[in-house]
């Protein structure tokens, strides 16, 4: 009996012996680090670059960005009015549809048109910098070709690209809406001075709401349109109330506050005759 237990002890002590042995081999697999891990090499901004690197070659990660900058370069090239407004932005012998491919959006090819212009950058530099493997912001792909050009500067002239990309999308809806709507075009015709082209009058304007009231307001308060046009649709746009403050500083704050109250509603009149103000109302709202 004694001897059984003494063989039975050291048979336990000998299982749970290699069992532990077994466990800590096995760890590097298992558990925390061990022979059998490869650690990666480098910081985590390395690591962090080539997983990114991987997501980016991937198929599945290329299919929509693919599928948006064909829809990019297909929706831009089959919208005439805004074709018309920024083909004199393109390189010489270039097309809408071939320029537009690859941008992620509308928004983002127009406004690389506009910067190519103001700063005289080749487009296709710029194009490289922004739509290529591992593509730039606009404001990076500007210090990168300008390099001479301070941040300020650089951050100055993302600004202004973005908001001319936006006036051209509001000139193209606004040519599309009075070349579509004779009634509503005859009415903003008849509203401004003699020889006007219309479509001239109209570009820089947020919407058709707009560009309405400011022609009211010219012919009510005998302010030039040219005038008023450079102050609420200009580079640095201001309220209607404070571009009548500075054109007509002779009327008072509540004259001006009755005048303006009156101009819309002589826009929305129009609007309501020409059968567009179910579509006016979804629009942005009024300066």
């Amino acid at each position: 009996m004694k001897q059984w237990f003494i063989l039975f002890t050291l048979s336990t002590w000998i299982f749970a012996t290699g069992a532990s042995l077994l466990a800590q081999k096995g760890q590097g697999r298992m558990g925390a680090p061990g022979i059998g891990v490869n650690l990666p090499q480098g910081s985590g901004k390395a690591k962090a670059g080539s997983e990114a690197a991987v997501e980016t070659r991937s198929p599945r990660a290329a299919g929509p960005v693919i599928a948006a900058n064909v829809d990019v370069s297909s929706r831009v090239a089959a919208n005439p009015a805004l074709s018309t407004v920024i083909q004199p932005l393109l390189p010489p012998g270039a097309t809408i549809a071939a320029a537009a491919a690859g941008f992620r959006t509308q928004g983002q090819f127009i406004a690389a048109l506009h910067v190519s212009r103001n700063l005289g950058i080749p487009f296709e530099q710029l194009k490289s910098e922004l739509t290529e493997n591992h593509p730039d912001s606009l404001g990076q792909a500007i210090h990168q070709l300008r390099p001479d050009l301070s941040r300020n500067t650089v951050r100055s002239e993302v600004r202004q690209a973005r908001h001319q990309a936006e006036q051209d999308v509001d000139t193209a809806q606004l040519e599309s809406k009075l070349s579509s709507n004779a009634a509503l075009a005859a009415k903003a015709q008849s509203l401004l001075p003699a020889g006007t082209d219309l479509q001239a009058a109209a570009a820089g304007f947020e919407n058709i709401r707009e560009f309405l009231v400011a022609e009211h307001l010219a012919r009510d308060l005998n302010i030039p349109f040219a005038q008023l046009k450079a102050q609420v649709a200009g580079t640095n746009p201001v309220p209607f109330k404070q571009a009548i403050t500075t054109l007509r500083p002779d009327l008072s704050s509540a004259t001006i506050k009755a005048d303006l109250k009156t101009a819309r509603q002589e826009a929305k009149a129009d609007l309501e005759a020409a059968g567009e103000i179910g579509a006016e109302q979804k629009e942005a709202g009024e300066r």
